[in-house]
């Protein structure tokens, strides 16, 4: 039987895999665009996270010289939900099953 703590978390999880689903239908449609700026994606999910997922090679930006960097948008929702994921896993709910994912790629 789950807690409270464990079901906000999932619920939390589950709203993060829904936006994801948004995110694609949304870009895929033409409704959102399908690449974002750097500047962009550091407004959306912070500078800390964007570059670390980009020195990571979790996210290719694209952009020649002395362009601008494009990130795509459906790669960086992807990784946002993958962190909330991998700490749902790594909460209570798994721990005495031995379960663990590592979150500092993902952070």
């Amino acid at each position: 039987m789950l807690n409270r703590e464990q079901l906000s978390e999932m619920r939390d999880v589950l709203k993060d895999v829904a936006k994801v689903g948004a995110v694609q239908v949304l870009t895929e449609i033409g409704q959102l665009k399908p690449f974002i700026t750097k500047a962009e994606a550091y407004r959306l999910y912070g500078r800390t996270k964007v570059d670390m997922w980009i020195r990571n090679r979790l996210v290719t930006p694209r952009g020649g010289f002395g362009e601008k960097w494009r990130l795509e948008r459906s790669e960086l929702e992807a990784i946002s939900a993958s962190a909330s994921l991998a700490a749902y896993v790594n909460s209570m709910a798994f721990k005495d099953k031995g379960v663990k994912v590592n979150l500092d790629e993902l952070k």
